[in-house]
Protein backbone atom coordinates (compact mmCIF):
# COMPACT_ATOMS: atom_id res chain seq x y z
CA UNK A 1 0.00 0.00 0.00
CA UNK A 2 1.29 3.42 -0.90
CA UNK A 3 1.50 5.84 1.99
CA UNK A 4 -0.90 8.16 0.22
CA UNK A 5 -3.60 5.50 -0.34
CA UNK A 6 -6.45 4.96 2.04
CA UNK A 7 -8.26 1.66 2.45
CA UNK A 8 -11.15 3.05 0.46
CA UNK A 9 -8.81 3.94 -2.40
CA UNK A 10 -7.35 0.43 -2.33
CA UNK A 11 -10.80 -1.11 -2.43
CA UNK A 12 -11.73 1.10 -5.38
CA UNK A 13 -8.49 0.21 -7.21
CA UNK A 14 -8.90 -3.53 -6.61
CA UNK A 15 -12.53 -3.44 -7.71
CA UNK A 16 -11.59 -1.59 -10.89
CA UNK A 17 -8.88 -4.14 -11.70
CA UNK A 18 -11.25 -7.01 -10.95
CA UNK A 19 -13.79 -5.58 -13.39
CA UNK A 20 -11.10 -5.21 -16.07
CA UNK A 21 -10.00 -8.82 -15.64
CA UNK A 22 -13.56 -10.15 -15.76
CA UNK A 23 -14.16 -8.33 -19.05
CA UNK A 24 -10.92 -9.68 -20.50
CA UNK A 25 -11.76 -13.21 -19.38
CA UNK A 26 -15.12 -12.94 -21.15
CA UNK A 27 -13.34 -11.81 -24.32
CA UNK A 28 -10.91 -14.74 -24.20
CA UNK A 29 -13.40 -17.48 -23.28
CA UNK A 30 -14.49 -18.29 -26.87
CA UNK A 31 -10.85 -18.64 -27.97
CA UNK A 32 -10.11 -20.89 -25.00
CA UNK A 33 -13.15 -23.05 -25.76
CA UNK A 34 -11.99 -23.41 -29.37
CA UNK A 35 -8.48 -24.33 -28.17
CA UNK A 36 -9.86 -27.05 -25.89
CA UNK A 37 -11.98 -28.46 -28.73
CA UNK A 38 -8.99 -28.51 -31.08
CA UNK A 39 -6.92 -30.35 -28.45
CA UNK A 40 -9.67 -32.98 -28.12
CA UNK A 41 -9.89 -33.36 -31.89
CA UNK A 42 -6.12 -33.77 -32.18
CA UNK A 43 -6.07 -36.48 -29.49
CA UNK A 44 -8.92 -38.32 -31.21
CA UNK A 45 -7.17 -38.14 -34.58
CA UNK A 46 -3.90 -39.31 -33.04
CA UNK A 47 -5.69 -42.34 -31.61
CA UNK A 48 -7.40 -43.05 -34.92
CA UNK A 49 -4.08 -42.85 -36.76
CA UNK A 50 -2.48 -45.23 -34.26
CA UNK A 51 -5.34 -47.71 -34.70
CA UNK A 52 -5.02 -47.65 -38.50
CA UNK A 53 -1.21 -47.99 -38.32
CA UNK A 54 -1.65 -51.00 -36.05
CA UNK A 55 -4.18 -52.62 -38.35
CA UNK A 56 -2.16 -51.88 -41.49
CA UNK A 57 1.41 -52.45 -40.30
CA UNK A 58 1.26 -53.96 -36.81
CA UNK A 59 2.91 -50.83 -35.42
CA UNK A 60 2.30 -50.36 -31.70
CA UNK A 61 1.82 -46.83 -30.34
CA UNK A 62 4.80 -45.16 -28.69
CA UNK A 63 2.77 -44.05 -25.71
CA UNK A 64 4.83 -45.70 -22.98
CA UNK A 65 2.29 -48.47 -22.42
CA UNK A 66 3.76 -50.66 -25.15
CA UNK A 67 7.48 -50.21 -24.44
CA UNK A 68 9.41 -53.45 -24.81
CA UNK A 69 6.79 -54.97 -27.08
CA UNK A 70 7.74 -55.65 -30.66
CA UNK A 71 5.73 -54.51 -33.63
CA UNK A 72 4.19 -57.44 -35.44
CA UNK A 73 2.70 -58.24 -38.79
CA UNK A 74 -1.07 -58.00 -38.90
CA UNK A 75 -3.21 -60.78 -40.30
CA UNK A 76 -4.74 -59.84 -43.62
Amino acid sequence: MKETESYEQLIERFNKRTDQLIIRREQLQPMYDEYVQIERDLERLKGSLQAVEYLAFGKLPGDGNHDGMKHHMPRR
